[in-house]
């Protein structure tokens, strides 16, 4: 039977083992565009009615992949990347199918109108040229807009009904949710065959990128996927759980739900200029200057740290110079597929090779978590891997009455077997596994880890030899330099990935004393946040972190970092020096608490106002911002994060771990980072 390189791995996580720490993060994942991009606070709620999916585009009539890009014409990211989409299009017209979509940002006053008006664009096949021009107009308006109307040779009374028409608002509210559903929080976003990506990319990252999806789609014709239904099956195992809304609302046009359309913020509010990237966090924060930064490059090359058990199951001796870490369903026909490739090469290579099995169940294969628990019990009478080859063998029986056959079948003690299937005790062994596959980003089955290095889907013995091969290669090399062979696999992999939003280096932050921080200095976590009092991100952190304390008690610090963004925030170092005088005070988080609270209605007459409810001397604050005693302060503070690299706020360090989320900050995906730092998971 042949190989199938990819594996169509269509399958949200979850299942009836969804854990607690699972449950929200599918949940958060979802909320965070809500709680971490810019606040949408119109009432106005516009159903979003299309009958078909209908965007313009540009390249392939029938792709390979399908690129959704979310963009807004008055993010500079955006318009700084904007001619360098329409080449992207245009050098892989007969792979890509690239699509617009709007996300009109709220602190941007003008994106709104000009979303609207790229819709009445499109009614007039005319989307391109509007996109260019306004890509490169100074001022996106009313009448910039009319002005190329009339200029383009389009019917531009036509296109003045169009834009201000309850149609127009209604395909943007549909962008919206779109947006909205698939966690793209900030601009320019992009759905890679339904896989979310925030943030600009360089060329090289897109070829990569592109030619990677286009090896994906290519197996699945190979293995026989009708071309129909391409897309269908690619985007299943690109990304899984968002797979079925994908489906749903792009490939089938179905109606997504509605959603508000964004307040525009005004010319006064403070954040007018104010660039909406995701890169603080994953999410949309206020940036300055340069090329946004996106979540921790995960290439081909990438090395993750892989935690294995000591009792984990394995064929091959711990001394291998290759460790092979394969997460498996075991109704994954996929997963049966390998199953002989990987016992002939654990036995090719002569105990240079170790395979290390993880569970993975998936949520739409209804037997899967029967038979998980089934290979647990089994491993408790020494048949781990019995079970495993037999159950892999016989997929399509592996109900009650299977497993127990099974069990017979391998010789276990059926009374034992039964009692351990009805007790459940393996269950948090599986969540276990479970979570560090969906902090590894390893969706779907099979997926292999070599030497720390991920492989997604079934793949031909072949390919897999090239790559053992070489990292037979580079470990044979440290073990000349000294490393003892049992310590080759933990050696590699010490310094990997522990998650996309975390950075695997430390970085040693030398904190000045005059950084405002709560919790017990020798807690186990320490988080440091660059933090500006007029971000409006900044503003939605700490509750999350609250929330965590309250978990943790007496385990994690809390320390603040003064990084105002006084160019688009003309109040932020003021701010920061009255919170430096807060803290002379013994008073800063209560101001913090003041401030915060409604930080978008920053002015000059509040500070006193807010340093009042926080309980300050009033009298000392105003000497000290009159004197200026604290901005030496507030720019060590500063220059403390130009040398770690922050262009934003918040920017988040756990442990020194530069921290970015991509579904935003949420107590969540605190917690997960925390939990993998903390080597559960």
């Amino acid at each position: 039977m042949p190989i199938a390189p990819f594996a169509p791995a269509g399958r949200p996580r979850g299942g009836r083992y969804t854990s607690r720490w699972m449950t929200m993060a599918i949940a958060v994942a979802v909320a965070a565009s809500a709680t971490s991009a810019c606040k949408r606070t119109s009432s106005e709620k516009i159903t979003a009615a299309a009958a078909l999916f209908d965007a313009p585009e540009r390249g392939a009539v029938a792709p390979k992949v399908d690129i959704l890009a979310f963009i807004d014409f008055e993010c500079p990211y955006t318009r700084g990347h904007a001619k360098a989409l329409l080449e992207l299009a245009d050098k892989h017209k007969d792979t890509v199918r690239l699509r617009f979509l709007n996300l009109p940002m709220a602190v941007h006053p003008g994106a709104l109108l000009a979303a609207r008006g790229a819709v009445a664009a499109h009614k007039q096949k005319a989307f391109f040229k509007f996109y260019e021009s306004m890509m490169e107009a100074k001022n996106v308006g009313r009448e910039s807009m009319l002005a190329w109307a009339a200029g383009a040779g389009i019917d531009a009374k036509k296109f003045a009904a169009d834009l201000d028409s309850p149609e127009s608002a209604k395909v943007v509210a549909r962008d919206l949710s779109l947006a909205k559903t698939f966690g793209a929080t900030g601009t320019p976003s992009f759905l890679i065959n339904g896989a979310l990506l925030l943030g600009v990319q360089p060329p090289e990252f897109w070829d990569k990128k592109i030619a990677e999806e286009k090896s994906r789609s290519d197996a699945l014709l190979a293995a026989g996927t009708p071309s129909v239904s391409l897309m269908k099956a690619v985007v299943g195992a690109a990304n899984p759980k968002s797979a079925p809304d994908y489906i749903k609302y792009v490939l089938e046009g179905q109606t997504p739900p509605e959603v508000p359309l964004p307040t525009p913020a005004t010319r006064t509010s403070g954040v007018e200029s104010a660039e909406i990237n995701p890169a603080g966090g994953g999410a949309a924060a206020v940036q300055l200057g340069g090329q946004p930064t996106t979540a921790v490059a995960t290439d081909v090359d990438a090395i993750w740290r892989v935690q294995i058990r000591q009792d984990d199951p394995r064929l091959g001796p711990d001394t291998a110079l290759v460790t092979v870490v394969m997460f498996e369903d075991m109704e994954c026909p996929y997963c049966a597929k390998m199953q002989p490739v990987m016992r002939k090469l654990v036995d090719d290579y002569q105990g240079k090779l170790r395979l290390v099995f993880k569970h993975n169940p998936g949520a739409t294969h209804a037997n899967a978590i029967g038979a998980a628990e089934a290979l647990e019990a089994a491993r408790t009478q020494g048949k781990f891997w019995e079970m495993h080859d037999f159950v892999l063998k016989n997929q399509h029986n592996l109900g009650a009455v299977g497993l127990a056959s099974a069990a017979t079948t391998i010789g276990l003690d059926k009374a034992q077997f039964a009692t351990a299937l009805a007790a459940h005790g393996a269950k948090p062994r599986i969540e276990a596994d479970a979570e560090q596959a969906l902090a590894l980003s390893a969706r779907g089955t099979p997926i292999l880890f070599i030497n720390g290095k991920k492989l997604t889907g079934a793949r031909e013995e072949g390919l897999l030899k090239k790559l053992i091969d070489a990292e037979v290669l580079a470990a044979q090399e440290l073990v000349r330099s000294g490393v003892a062979p049992d310590k080759v696999f933990e050696t590699i992999t010490a310094k990997g990935l522990l998650l996309e939003s975390l950075a695997p280096e430390a970085k040693k932050i030398e904190l000045p004393a005059t950084a405002p921080s709560r919790g017990g200095a020798g807690a186990s976590i320490e988080i440091v946040t660059f933090q500006d009092f007029q971000c409006p991100f900044s503003a939605r952190l700490d509750p999350h972190l609250r929330e965590l304390e309250q978990e943790m008690p007496g385990r994690l610090k809390i320390v603040w970092v003064d990084f105002p963004l006084d160019k688009i925030h003309p109040l932020a170092k003021k701010f920061a020096e009255a919170g430096q005088e807060a803290q002379v005070q013994g008073k800063f988080w209560e101001f913090h608490k003041a401030v915060m609270a409604n930080n978008d209605k920053l002015e000059e007459g509040t500070l006193m106002e807010r340093a009042k409810q926080a309980g300050m001397d009033l009298k000392k604050l105003k000497a000290a911002l009159e004197d200026g005693r604290h901005a030496a302060t507030v720019d060590i503070h500063g220059k403390l994060g130009g040398e770690l690299g922050v262009r934003g706020t918040p920017t988040v360090f756990i442990n020194g771990h530069l921290f970015m989320p991509q579904t935003g900050f949420s107590a969540n995906t605190f917690r997960v980072a925390i939990k993998r730092l903390l080597g559960g998971g």
